[in-house]
């Protein structure tokens, strides 16, 4: 800032500014000129230095700093403040009584300050800033508690905050209450991620039991976690694992072990007896590698010590998957083609699994040159083995064969004013060196030509221009669409052998009849989906056996009715019959004070599976956590749990309840910070 363009400028603006508002008739009340601005009861300037007092704020750049006194050279960006000082930059928040500061390189040497970064509460004795994204902190006490006498608070003799968001500490003590109780040399954490979580509980399997897990970084991307878990009844259970968020690339590893002093308490037949142990244990390995949005790497393995440790132990985590998978992909794509490597192998033989060592090459829609052809391209090379759980005495047979798999398609796309037409030819070849007795357990090669054309339009209608609950305006898309579809298959499915449902592909002769309806409206500004309703259903031009000239109504919607309420539904309606054979349906409902959600799934004459979850004032002071699963077909309930936190002072207290269908029931009590309402009681719940 030129020192001869300073004064003329100071002088225009205090003019145009002043008013009668201001007692002192020479004295601006605030100087415009980047990279600051500055408002005060007094300004001067004189010999290049700018003394601002009586209630002053400042801007410099994405700092605001409100204080009784700053003064300073604008030309170097030095900065000395006085006096009652809020200081926020972000997130930051910052008080203290003096500073020197320099908001062009944004450095500067804080005294006693506090400072918070949410949630998180720190006390310091010294206060550097070291550059952009760097503090160095002395005598520093961290909290998440307000209090002068916080539950539980840690004190670092030197830390650095780096971005705002990561601590770095030497000579760390922990503390409850007054009491020291951990002493570390080094100390790393993320500010807004919890350090202890604990649970108390009464369970019907496991006895009283204290459920604990320690979080601590390692680095500002890598956490150590160890859990020690107490069974009256079981034993003793240690978790070690470690998880990391790097700039690319998210995993965990966990480990968990227990002699289990009654590992029969549950499961206790002869085939348990064989399978079941006292050394019970798992081990499970993620890692998502990203190199770009479309090449990465996902590989998941599990290993146990039989099939009843999850079920047992890990119960949130069987119910979502009673066979933990064992893979590794390797993904790459661009906007032409995508390619994948993928293996698959079951680590223990108490599971059935489809072993897989497969590679596949897609060529997505793509023109031909110049021409009006378009064409499609899936191809697949694999070694497919089935393999049988060593107890399963009624499917003992492993079978195996290489498959060689291409699919392709020639699309030419036409319009014909409003109409448009997808003509089609396909052709599936698919290549096995192992079959079926059926089929002389030799090789074979399934072919499948195929042809179909598809036909659509598109109308709209403006319904409304008002704003009304769903958005502001509403307009209505209708698109009829019908595609016929004929396939004729050279090999039948019980002559090849089963891995998957390439190897379930038959002929077919049959024309998909159906109407989409769209309704859209503006929400926040942008173009969004209130309805987006599919409604088909098949016309089998050959019946294949069928006794009926249609196939099942289908539906398919996804409705979000307003940006917190979201309803799914997707089903069959079998019209000659008048029954469901199966639908699914999730509603949910998202707000400050409700998170509701319900998911229905109904297969005819197997289940009817009720989930519904609820939760009040989740962040509040007081919340509530309703959850359950029931089966109306069997009349079954096979879970229910009932969860309430109370937060008094900086804790967070949690009481709840479960019970399973199987007859186990828990009761539990947890001790948290107020400031993780997130943390939930339990990884099982």
């Amino acid at each position: 800032m030129p020192k001869n363009n300073f004064l003329p400028k100071l002088l225009l603006w205090g003019t145009f500014l002043l008013g009668a508002s201001v007692v002192e008739a020479d004295i601006p009340k605030e100087i415009p000129d980047e990279p600051f601005d500055i408002q005060a009861a007094r300004l001067e300037y004189t010999n290049g230095m700018l003394v601002a007092s009586g209630g002053v704020t400042g801007r410099f750049e994405n700092v605001t700093i409100v204080a009784d006194q700053i003064s300073g050279n604008p030309d170097t960006g030095d900065l000395r403040v006085e006096g009652n000082i809020l200081f926020e930059r972000g997130d930051v928040l910052w008080e203290g009584s003096e500073l020197d500061y320099n908001f062009l390189t944004q450095a500067g040497l804080f005294g006693p300050s506090s400072l918070y970064f949410e949630p998180t509460f720190l006390s310091v004795d010294h206060v550097e800033r070291v550059s952009t994204n760097e503090y160095r902190l002395r005598g520093a006490t961290f909290t998440t508690c307000p209090k002068d006498s916080p539950h539980i608070h840690i004190r670092a003799k030197e830390a650095r905050l780096v971005d705002e968001k990561y601590i770095k500490a030497k000579w760390v003590t922990f503390y409850i209450g007054k009491v020291p109780v951990l002493y570390l040399p080094y100390w790393s954490h993320k500010l807004s991620a919890s350090i202890f979580t604990f649970e108390l509980g009464m369970g019907s399997e496991w006895g009283a039991y204290a459920l604990t897990k320690t979080t601590l970084p390692i680095t500002e991307n890598v956490d150590y976690i160890t859990d020690v878990n107490f069974y009256n009844k079981r034993g003793v259970g240690l978790g070690q694992g470690f998880a990391w968020d790097l700039p690319h690339a998210v995993g965990e590893f966990s480990a968990f072990y227990l002699k289990d002093q009654d590992p029969y308490r549950r499961f206790d037949s002869p085939a348990a007896r064989d399978q079941i142990g006292d050394d019970r244990y798992r081990f499970k390995v993620e890692h998502l590698q990203n190199f770009t949005d479309t090449h990465y790497v996902n590989t998941k393995w599990n290993y146990l010590s039989d099939p009843a440790v999850l079920e047992e132990f890990f119960k949130k985590e069987y119910r979502g998957n009673p066979q933990p998978e064992n893979y590794a992909s390797w993904v790459y794509g661009n906007s032409f083609g995508g390619t994948e490597a993928f293996v698959s192998t079951r680590l223990n033989d108490f599971y059935d699994n489809v072993d897989r060592v497969e590679y596949s090459a897609d060529l997505y829609r793509t023109r031909l040159g110049n021409s009006p052809f378009y064409l499609q391209s899936e191809n697949t090379v694999a070694h497919l083995e089935r393999v049988y759980s060593s107890t399963n005495t009624l499917l003992n047979t492993a079978y195996n064969s290489a498959r060689l798999d291409t699919a392709n398609t020639l699309y030419l796309p036409q319009r014909y004013g409003f109409l448009s037409l997808v003509p089609r030819a396909s052709y599936r070849a698919t290549y096995y060196s192992e079959t079926t007795t059926a089929n002389g357990g030799g090789e074979d090669l399934r072919q499948i030509p195929g042809a179909g054309i598809e036909a659509s339009f598109q109308a709209t209608k403006i319904l409304s221009e008002r704003e009304r609950w769903y958005g502001k305006g509403l307009r209505h898309k209708i698109e009829p669409y019908a595609d016929y579809v004929y396939e004729n298959a050279s090999t039948t499915t019980n002559q090849l052998l089963q891995f998957d449902d390439i190897d379930e592909l038959r002929d077919q002769n049959k024309v998909q009849i159906g109407l989409r309806n769209i309704l859209q409206t503006r929400r926040n500004g942008r173009t969004a989906r209130f309805i987006d309703l599919d409604l088909y259903t098949y016309y089998l031009v050959e019946k294949k056996g069928a006794a009926e000239d249609f196939e099942f109504s289908h539906i398919d919607a996804r409705m979000p009715l307003t940006e917190r309420t979201m309803i799914d539904l997707d089903g069959a309606y079998d019209w000659y019959a008048g029954k469901v054979p199966e639908f699914i349906t999730r509603i949910s409902h998202d707000r400050n004070d409700i998170v509701f959600s319900i998911e229905h799934y109904y297969e005819a004459q197997v289940r009817s599976l009720w989930t519904p979850r609820i939760n009040f004032f989740p962040e509040g002071d007081a919340s509530v956590e309703i959850y359950g699963r029931y089966d109306d077909n069997d009349n079954d309930l096979e879970e229910i749990a009932v969860i309430a936190y109370k937060n008094f002072g900086c804790m967070r207290y949690g009481l709840g309840y479960q019970a399973y269908d199987d007859g186990e029931q828990r009761v539990m009590f947890s001790i948290g910070l107020s400031a993780f309402p997130k943390l939930r009681l339990s990884s099982n719940f």
